[in-house]
């Protein structure tokens, strides 16, 4: 199956081989190598950073130095390593590409631990326009979200990323995104630990915040959590939720904006559901096309519900 990776990759999803071309942007590529015993100065995979957030300070460095002239362009990072890289990021890169490449159980790398980002810039904090493409993140600690995004990270992307809940199920959430614009959430997989539901997050994505929460996408993610989606009372007119597999033990989706269009979408939860929906979603049904329910009373049910379902 095709990825949507950035100009100048050819890639499949299924066997990880990458060709990397020239920077197309005209900026830096940088390399990680989990496995490296020493960094290098991470311009090669000979000269690999031993690990992703000094190659995230190095990408900040030279994004933003006058003499490159480099505003309206983009590094890229590309990251290796056949165990789990074991690392807490407090910083995200601006203007940067985060490409997993390689192989360990799977055809990308395994960042294991909590990132907590700081809001500080420029030594740390709000990035625009970072995006994460084919990067699996392990969770570490059942009581602490993988990411929590902080406020001015417009353009935050997830693109084929894979999320894999803590043994034991987890309080915590996997993306907390706090008044961002253009957030893109992309053909991702948050997804059980050892294929068991004692193993889920307690909220997939959580999009908080009543300011510049506009245009958010997520699309055709597979996502299973006590709670898949929860959407604060911000601004979303025109943003989408299309094309998820969505299995909860409570809510799909809750959507207090109201704004937000879903289509396509089919809903699992192990709750019951009024003809309206809720148990299962709350969401502006005038905004809902074309999606389906099953869940403790109704199986395959039409959402938005019309009349009177049989059980």
């Amino acid at each position: 199956m095709a990825t949507n990776f950035p100009a100048g990759i050819e890639t499949t999803r299924v066997t990880a081989d990458v060709v990397v071309f020239p920077n197309p942007y005209g900026a830096q590529d940088y390399f990680v190598d989990g496995n490296a015993s020493a960094s290098g100065d991470g311009t090669a995979w000979d000269e690999a950073f031993a690990t992703l957030e000094e190659a995230i300070t190095a990408s900040n460095t030279s994004i933003a130095l006058s003499a490159n002239r480099w505003w309206a362009r983009r590094n890229r990072i590309f990251v290796c390593g056949d165990q789990e890289i074991d690392e807490d990021l407090t910083i995200l890169p601006e203007k940067c590409d985060v490409i997993g490449v390689g192989s360990d159980l799977y055809p990308f790398p395994r960042i294991i631990g909590y990132h907590t980002i700081a809001a500080t810039r420029p030594t740390a904090g709000s990035a625009t326009g970072c995006r994460f493409f084919n990067c699996g993140f392990q969770q570490e600690h059942a009581t602490n979200d993988i990411f929590a995004i902080p406020a001015g990270c417009h353009g935050i992307s997830f693109i084929g990323c894979t999320f894999t809940a803590a043994a034991g199920g987890s309080t915590g959430k996997v993306l907390e995104i706090t008044n961002c614009a253009g957030v893109r959430i992309q053909d991702c997989l948050i997804t059980v630990g050892a294929g068991s539901m004692s193993n889920i997050f307690a909220v997939g994505i959580s999009i908080e915040g009543t300011a510049a929460t506009h245009d958010l996408l997520i699309e055709n993610c597979h996502i299973t959590a006590t709670e898949c989606i929860t959407i604060a009372n911000g601004t979303l007119m025109g943003s989408m939720i299309r094309g998820c597999v969505l299995r909860a033990v409570g809510e799909c989706i809750d959507d207090d904006s109201d704004d937000v269009q879903i289509v396509d979408c089919m809903m699992i939860s192990d709750a019951n559901a009024t003809e309206a929906g809720a148990g299962v979603i709350d969401a502006n049904t005038a905004l809902g096309i074309n999606c389906k329910i099953t869940c403790g009373d109704h199986l395959n049910a039409p959402w938005p519900l019309l009349g009177t379902l049989a059980t």
